[in-house]
């Protein structure tokens, strides 16, 4: 027999959504119960430990300047957090030739400078049009979610194949998946969620400015710490029964009673959980538009981050190869030294079709070109794809296709009855980051006091 429990709230994954949510809701006197399908809490943040015992995260990491929930949460928890590394020259590969470079702007032609500059500037204008809680209420929004990211690409007026490159693989990476099937408004809705598009694509001063001391995942392993018994893993939920007082969340060998529930998981897999009453038609294509893309993260580690020495600041990039892009990502004592290497959509799913032997190889040609021989001799090599993960199936955030938002994004957020909705993608300021799903969580969590 499934053991029964009774709480005022049930909440549908562990990661940064339903944890804040839970954390909040029993600060306030409710009793919750956490149901997580994975053997680890944290959801696309994943921490893990190299076998020297230092901490890599294999999934989200950065945090921006203005990320404010998720360090007000880290210092509620005792968790501090560093500059990510960036002194030294950033390389940018583009056939045989490599360029050094500093700062934001790579050493590419005057021209193709001045026209990225252009298209990122009218990018953010047309953001500013944007209403934030509402994106699909601006007055161009069913012109914009009509287009596509690609669409809006191809018109963008950037000169010269390398700054175009660029600029697909810098956006490809904010929403992984193919452009074509990622609607101009979301793009617009994400860029006004973060104040600017550069703020997306930076480190300093930008999104990914700072890294947690100790992983990312350790925020979440405190908070799930505090809620003890409270969070049940290796619990994936499997249906919700609305009945008019309560709620009853099936997840095998546990039955919660609760007054309310809030599913904080992807969209997709919110879709799989069996409701009744079940869902309405529009929140079922909602969900099933909503899907993530394709992003694989590789965590190359060496006995130190010899680059530092040689004057490279660990940043390189170039677009469709097995190395798209490369940051620093060192635990804060610097040592063992620590690359992040990703690729995006298409291109992480070419590769991701490779022999793991080859795909090593590849990227460590990458790295080795770039950064020189001792690149080529990692004493660890972590790869992780997303969108294989049985509970995530996508990173970093489900991006909607033309037409969705419109259609149907007022259903983002509304409840539908005693069930509440969290997630970064349900987010408005700092949509699809680690800030915006803290945000989410405390925002179902103050919806549920209110109503309660």
């Amino acid at each position: 027999m499934p053991e029964r429990i009774d709480a005022d709230v049930c909440v549908v994954g562990a990661g940064y959504a339903g944890l804040t949510s839970a954390r909040r809701l029993s600060q306030n006197g409710k009793s919750v119960v956490v149901l997580e399908a994975r053997d680890r809490v944290g959801g696309r943040i994943w921490t893990q430990h190299l076998s020297d015992g230092s901490p890599v995260d294999r999934g989200g990491a950065w945090l921006g300047p203005k990320h404010d929930a998720i360090f007000a949460l880290a210092h509620e928890v005792g968790v501090s957090t560093y500059k990510t590394w960036v002194k030294g020259a950033h390389l940018l590969v583009e056939g045989d030739r490599t360029r050094r470079y500093t700062g934001l702007i790579p050493k590419i032609s005057p021209l193709a400078i001045a026209t990225l500059a252009l298209a990122q500037a009218k990018i953010d204008r047309l953001s500013k049009q944007v209403p934030l809680d509402a994106p699909w209420t601006a007055k161009r929004a069913a012109e914009w979610d009509a287009r596509s990211v690609a669409w809006w690409l191809e018109r963008s007026g950037i000169r010269t194949t390398i700054a175009r490159d660029l600029f697909e693989m810098a956006v490809r990476g904010l929403f992984t998946g193919d452009l074509n099937d990622t609607s101009f408004l979301h793009l617009l809705f994400l860029v006004r969620g973060h104040g600017s598009i550069n703020t997306l694509f930076s480190i300093k001063g930008g999104s990914q400015e700072n890294m947690v001391d100790g992983g990312a995942g350790s925020i979440a392993q405190r908070v799930a710490g505090d809620l003890g018994d409270a969070v049940r893993l290796n619990a994936p939920v499997r249906s919700i029964t609305q009945h008019d007082d309560h709620v009853v969340v099936e997840a095998g060998d546990v039955v919660v009673s609760a007054r309310h529930a809030v599913v904080s998981v992807p969209p997709a897999l919110a879709g799989d959980i069996e409701f009744d009453p079940v869902l309405p038609a529009d929140r079922v294509a909602l969900y099933r538009a909503a899907i993530a893309g394709p992003e694989s993260k590789t965590l190359v580690v060496y006995d130190e981050p010899f680059w530092r020495a040689d004057g490279f600041s660990g940043q390189t990039s170039q677009p469709g190869s097995a190395a798209e892009v490369t940051l620093d990502a060192s635990p804060a004592s610097g040592s063992p030294g620590v690359i992040a290497s990703f690729t995006f959509g298409p291109v992480a799913t070419r590769f991701d079709a490779l022999d793991p032997t080859e795909r090593r190889r590849a990227v460590l040609a990458a790295l080795t070109a770039r950064l020189g021989p001792r690149a080529a001799s990692p004493t660890e090599f972590v790869e992780t794809a997303w969108w294989s993960e049985e509970w995530t199936r996508g990173c970093s955030m489900a991006h909607f296709p033309p037409g969705i938002l419109t259609r149907y994004g007022p259903l983002l957020r509304e409840p539908f009855g005693r069930v509440h909705w969290a997630g970064t993608e349900t987010s408005t300021t700092s949509h699809g980051s680690i800030d915006g799903a803290v945000r989410s969580g405390e925002r179902t969590a103050a919806e549920i006091l209110d109503r309660t």
